[in-house]
């Protein structure tokens, strides 16, 4: 049974950085200071912010290491009817 990798591209990953960086810097200037931020409105900016930072993070691991992937597809040969 043949095992297959999918990676993404050099160019996705990179441009998946200044992406999460903008998300980042505008959720956080937007909503930090507006009075909709007390209480729970905090935790939901910060888990906001740890998720760019693992998607992010996780792209780039895909893209530049030697057996990162963000899926694995495996061939399965047709049954016979």
């Amino acid at each position: 049974m043949a095992s297959m990798r999918y990676k993404p591209s050099k160019p996705a990953a990179l441009l998946s950085v200044p992406f999460g960086i903008g998300m980042i810097v505008f959720a956080v200037s937007e909503f930090w200071g507006s009075k909709g931020m007390e209480g729970n409105g905090k935790w939901f900016l910060a888990f906001w912010v740890a998720g760019v930072i693992a998607i992010v993070g996780f792209n780039l691991w895909a893209a530049f290491s030697e057996r990162g992937s963000l899926a694995t597809f495996t061939s399965v040969e047709d049954d016979k009817a």
